[in-house]
């Protein structure tokens, strides 16, 4: 009979100010080991900005909180560098797992750490000069000190082994899902429409003040798509109105009464938003997986995506791609799904289909089957 084990999980790097899919990430792999695995111990390490996230924990799990808020990231690495490796030392893990991409460099124990991407590396004017260096910096580090990394794309993989000269077998690949297994569970009562004054059909992005997300690209050929379909406007959820470039865009273009910035947006707002929508515009230069397009799979919305980075791999037949550079693939894809309901059906039924080959379950099992392939 197999040993229990005690098992780390640092989330260390969440910060509750901030979404994204590394947030996403966390909370719903820790919450689907609490489903299944009830023979471990775990034990899952925050920051005090973190001490009440949405996790729904099993009696073999303890949550512990290292005493520094993450405000800056430099903080966070002090802690988790200096302090973090004599926690550990105490707790007598068997294993700890990392999921923000950098972890304790010293680690006492056997390490397995989440390198998600290198988007520091290939959209580096995302990110300020002094966290694109010091990021690079500790992910190289923490290719080299760890016992395995785990990444959550083949297209992710082959970019780690490439850029940082790590050998293949080191890399394993655990696909995620969408940002909510339980889709068919959100909230149906909510007039969306109403709630955000969106009084015409809509087009639906993400937007984010991230230059890699290409948001100024999508507003270029949305102006250029209402030559043909006027009666849609483009909805960006997330917090893009003070961005004071693309506001001007949007003046320039002539666009202010038909793109819509959402503002904060509720996580039971997202679903219903997404569902009410005619098409979702994926339009990224590089993501290293891709949950939103997922979602609206899983809502019966076609999908328009790019054809950059790993959003094929994720989105597979249940999509149409653009190249993210060319206006004119982007106002094709778009056109060619508003204005055929044939395609547009298809699109959708190939989404749900594709969307039925991912689960957090699934995530989970691949992450622990990982461990037990260190442990002893």
């Amino acid at each position: 009979m197999c040993r229990r084990k005690k098992i780390g999980i640092n989330l260390l790097y969440m910060n509750r100010k901030l979404s994204g899919g590394s947030i996403t990430y966390g909370i719903n792999l820790v919450n689907e080991f609490a489903k299944f695995d009830y023979f471990n111990n775990y034990i899952i390490y925050v920051n005090k900005d973190c001490q009440n996230l949405p996790l729904v924990l099993s009696s073999n799990f303890k949550i512990k909180v290292i005493p520094f808020y993450n405000k800056v990231v430099y903080v966070r690495y002090f802690w988790e560098q200096l302090f973090f490796p004599f926690v550990l030392l105490f707790d007598n893990l068997d294993i700890l797992h990392s999921l923000g991409y950098v972890g304790p460099v010293f680690c006492p124990t056997i390490h397995i750490v989440s390198i998600l991407d290198l988007n520091y590396k290939r959209h580096s004017n995302s990110m300020s000069f002094s966290k694109q260096i010091l990021l690079g910096f500790m992910v190289r580090v923490m290719s080299f000190f760890s016992d395995k990394i785990i990444t959550i794309s083949n297209f992710s993989k082959d970019e780690i082994c490439s850029v940082l000269n790590v050998k293949r077998d080191k890399v394993i690949v655990t696909h995620l899902s969408g940002s909510n297994d339980q889709y068919s569970c959100f909230k149906k009562n909510i007039n969306i429409k109403s709630t955000y004054n969106i009084n015409s059909d809509y087009i639906i992005a993400f937007g984010s003040p991230s230059s890699h997300k290409n948001i100024q690209g999508l507003i270029i050929s949305f102006s250029k798509l209402l030559l043909i379909h006027d009666n849609h406007c483009l909805v960006l959820v997330g917090h893009q109105n003070s961005n004071e470039e693309l506001n001007k865009l949007i003046i320039d273009l002539d666009l202010v009464d038909k793109v819509l910035f959402t503002g904060f947006v509720p996580d039971d707002h997202i679903f219903p938003l997404i569902k009410e929508s005619s098409l979702f515009v994926f339009p990224s230069f590089y993501e290293g997986f891709g949950i939103p397009l997922l979602d609206a799979q899983s809502l019966g919305v076609p999908v328009a995506s790019s054809n950059a980075a790993s959003l094929p791999e994720v989105g597979q037949n249940g999509a149409l791609y653009f190249d993210p550079n060319s206006t004119i693939e982007m106002i094709d894809v778009m056109k060619k799904i508003l204005s055929d309901s044939i395609v547009s059906e298809r699109l959708i039924e190939k989404g749900i289909l594709n969307r039925s080959n991912y689960s957090w379950h699934k995530t989970a099992k691949l992450t622990l089957e990982s461990y037990n392939l260190l442990i002893l």
